[in-house]
């Protein structure tokens, strides 16, 4: 009946793995828990004692392929025509979570539990990811299916095994935005989504370094993937949305050099103990503004290639 699919690199998920079968044999239902090892460094030891758990099994690849090859492949794997795709830093606060997602499982092609965050303040180097997440990620599953394509987080996602294998995750080499063009699919080939109230937390929260990093190979992508030339697609994400707009009124040239100017002032706030959001929004739409720019100037004319 049930696929349960996680996606692990350097964490130990050997709790969340137990919790979800520990749920699965209370529910009573036919499943299976795969755990994929992205070719990881680090807690093998704790995650091969997946394998020693009722219905659970620990896979490890030699290679490492990303996050979303990792997904692509699980769904190869699975047995079951649900799957329900985790990521491996996720935490289940809820006794009844697998209860809610099998109550509408006939639903909906894809099912959306969405994600949550601890109230408690993590240390202020990983506050920038944690203080996005709070804000921009957890809407209820009211606000999230007006737009239900916008709001698709693959970070808790229960999906049809044949829809999956359809439509799979693009293959990105950098971070950023999968969802986003899992969503567009959807949207564009009428796969119904519904997102619904049963968020597991998201624990795995990266440095502030490193989501700003993150963010950055994100909004690049509008430049070097050919993907992102699809108005309807950047229609869905506001970020190359208001590039578009910046692009037409001439404003490009102004916002690269404030990332010139105030990119360091900008980042040290969105490094420090209270990150503004309009700040982190700026930085990334300046940067972008900078690197469009970069590369308009590096491409050679007719004149310059006589």
């Amino acid at each position: 009946m049930l696929s349960i699919l996680i996606s692990e690199f350097n964490y130990d998920c050997s709790k969340l793995a137990y919790d979800l079968a520990k749920q699965c044999h209370e529910a009573n239902i036919a499943f299976e828990v795969i755990v994929l090892d992205d070719a990881s460094t680090l807690y093998k030891n704790e995650n091969r004692k997946i394998s020693e758990i009722s219905g659970c099994s620990f896979v490890e690849s030699e290679l490492n392929l990303g996050s979303a090859e990792t997904r692509n492949k699980l769904a190869g794997m699975a047995k079951y025509p649900h799957l329900l795709m985790i990521d491996c830093d996720a935490e289940v606060n809820d006794e009844q979570y697998i209860k809610h997602y099998l109550d509408d499982i006939d639903q909906s092609q894809v099912i959306i539990g969405g994600v949550c965050y601890s109230r408690q303040k993590p240390s202020s180097d990983h506050i920038l990811r944690w203080y996005y997440g709070k804000n921009r990620e957890c809407p209820t599953a009211g606000k999230r299916n007006k737009h239900p394509y916008k709001s698709l987080l693959s970070f808790n996602l229960m999906i049809d095994r044949d829809v999956m294998l359809k439509y799979p995750y693009e293959l990105f080499k950098d971070y950023g935005h999968e969802d986003s063009v899992m969503g567009f699919n959807f949207k564009k080939h009428g796969i119904k989504v519904l997102h619904i109230d049963n968020p597991l937390i998201h624990n795995g929260l990266d440095t502030n370094e490193d989501f700003l990093k993150k963010s950055l190979k994100a909004v690049e992508k509008y430049l070097t993937s050919a993907v992102f030339q699809s108005d309807e697609l950047v229609s869905q994400i506001k970020i190359f949305r208001i590039f578009r707009i910046v692009q037409k009124l001439g404003l490009c040239r102004l916002l690269a050099l404030k990332f010139r100017i105030a990119g360091n002032c900008m980042k040290k706030n969105l490094c420090g103990k209270n990150p503004s959001l309009f700040l982190f929004d700026v930085y990334r739409l300046s940067y972008l503004c900078k690197l469009s720019l970069s590369q308009q100037e590096t491409i050679p004319t007719k004149n310059s290639q006589r």
